[in-house]
């Protein structure tokens, strides 16, 4: 089983009108919950742990995990509202996001709401701002330092300066979960936040001596880099017509846990004796995944049957 960590809501794509009115296309999104989806659509065992609101927008959330393979045995219900997030998106199609969610249900979760386990998760992710507010990121703490002798940790940054405009908090956040994690992948545009000063190559380096496993750097258009002890390379991107670029790091994320599955790096000695070719094959699957949804609207991540050469590729 994969355990997805976080946040679920709604994102609200403004839309010009020709009156004093906004019009708003209200998709189902948040970093973590497009992750658990993106798993069950390559068809792998997927849960999501979070809190969801008990409000007309949570019941929408609960149904959407349902609909789409998801478990929903370990989410948390509560009166608490759902976070919605504004966004809108410049002439590249990258978007900005703009967050309505203080003390909403995504961020109430604390270590006593977290969930036990019979059999472990293979994989325990987490990542954006629910890895940095509190209760949530406390508890989410609490969680790694409690499974993470049987699991594998994934973590992505996934910066939201409209969340916490702080970035000295982002990078003591990530600084203090590197040491607790297997796999981390961040974007270039994260890093030039974070660590403005380091170098991507250098960035990645001193996670490596941290006792990080395995660094993926994605770079939008340019495809992403991977750092390994001993391996660096870096995959070309794949040119494609960008309608938005919504989901794609969460289809990469999401591809990324399904092709390591793929390769049996289920644990930590697996996942070191992974080579480079294995690496440079696991990374083209996964900006082969992203470049699908980069040229559909919204995250809509792809399913295994679209990227069925891609996976019988992966080994």
């Amino acid at each position: 089983m994969f355990l997805i960590c976080g946040e679920a809501l709604f994102d609200l794509f403004g839309e010009a009108t020709n009156d004093d009115s906004i019009g708003f296309d209200a998709r189902i999104g948040g970093s973590p919950f497009n992750v658990a989806m993106g798993l069950a659509r390559l068809g792998e065992d997927s849960a999501f742990f979070g809190g969801i609101s008990k409000d007309a927008l949570g019941e929408r959330l609960v149904q959407k995990f349902r609909t789409e393979g998801v478990s929903d045995r370990y989410i948390l219900r509560t009166n608490y509202l759902t976070t919605l997030s504004l966004v809108q998106k410049d002439e590249h199609g990258s978007p900005a996001y703009t967050f309505y969610g203080s003390n909403a249900a995504d961020r109430m979760v604390t270590e006593a709401d977290l969930p036990t386990f019979g059999t472990p998760p293979l994989f325990l992710h987490i990542g954006s701002y629910t890895a940095l507010v509190d209760p949530i990121a406390g508890a989410l703490r609490a969680l790694i330092e409690r499974e993470r002798a049987r699991t594998l940790v994934s973590f992505d940054p996934n910066i939201r300066p409209t969340v916490v405009s702080d970035m000295a908090l982002w990078r003591q956040n990530t600084e203090a979960l590197i040491p607790l994690t297997d796999i981390v992948k961040v974007s270039d545009e994260d890093l030039a936040l974070i660590t403005p000063d380091i170098s991507i190559e250098d960035t990645a380096r001193n996670w490596l001596r941290s006792g990080v496993a395995l660094v993926i750097v994605t770079r939008g258009g340019e495809g992403a880099s991977v750092f390994a002890p001993g391996i660096e390379l870096t995959v070309p991107g794949i040119k494609v017509a960008v309608e938005d670029t919504v989901g794609a790091g969460d289809t990469f994320q999401a591809a990324l846990l399904a092709g390591l599955k793929e390769l049996g790096a289920t644990n930590r000695s697996a996942l070191a004796a992974l080579d480079e070719g294995q690496l440079k094959r696991l990374v083209e699957f996964a900006v082969q995944a992203a470049a699908v949804t980069c040229a559909r609207r919204g995250a809509n991540l792809p399913r295994k049957a679209e990227l069925e050469k891609e996976w019988a590729a992966l080994k």
